[in-house]
């Protein structure tokens, strides 16, 4: 698997397969070239999967898949209905296609010391912060409910959206926001202290205050 540092793995960990890492940070210009050069299509995005039958996969959503379908030990997709198969993919998409890209538009271009920063205005920042809160209210709506976010197990939905949430807890999510938002923190932990998570991200940072959007003079 060809992953940067931060929380991938997690679902090859619940289905107990073994993974061997390659470490590739696009943005720092660490293992890129030769990562781009195995898997053209991913444009340098990460992650991606070889296996040893020789297959090779790009997108974190079909890599998740492939691996809780190949050992299927933890009933990551479900209890077997296609009904609750697709509502883990519903969910997979979300977080991959809305929460994510909304998130790192908040917090990508406040990380400091990247080799290929993110280009962003100060407008622009507020805006995917405006976004991202907005989508994570949504969510939190939605927890208070609901302990999982399908049927009555952890699945993928519940480790890829809480995943996600890691990376804006890491920069921006601070104190504050999570003391205002019990039911997805109280999902984040029992996502993160579930063993074959805990195993793989024993240790996740979270951001005390929130860094102020200033990226010099709008033009």
């Amino acid at each position: 698997m060809y992953v940067s540092p931060s929380p991938d793995g997690h679902y090859a960990a619940a289905e107990k397969i073994e993974i061997n890492n390659v470490e590739v940070i696009p943005r720092e210009d660490i293992g890129k070239a030769d990562y781009v050069e195995k898997f053209p299509l991913s444009r340098g995005k990460i992650p991606g999967l070889e296996a040893p039958n020789g297959l090779r996969l790009t997108e974190t959503i079909a890599i998740a898949t492939y691996l809780a379908r190949i050992h299927d030990v933890e009933h990551l997709l479900g209890d077997g209905t296609f009904e609750q198969e697709a509502q883990v993919l519903s969910w997979m998409s979300w977080a991959n296609q809305e929460l994510l890209p909304t998130l790192a538009a908040w917090y990508l271009p406040l990380i400091p010391f990247q080799s290929d920063p993110v280009s962003a205005s100060p407008s622009s920042i507020a805006q995917g912060r405006n976004a991202a809160l907005a989508l994570l209210s949504t969510l939190e709506n939605y927890l208070k409910g609901n302990r999982y976010l399908v049927g009555h197990k952890i699945t993928l939905a519940d480790i890829m959206v809480v995943m996600y949430i890691a990376r804006g807890l890491e920069w921006v999510l601070d104190s504050h926001w999570r003391s205002d938002h019990h039911a997805i923190m109280r999902q984040f932990s029992l996502v993160t202290n579930w063993e074959p998570v805990c195993t793989v991200v024993p240790d996740l940072i979270m951001v005390e205050k929130a860094p102020d959007i200033v990226v010099g003079k709008e033009s």
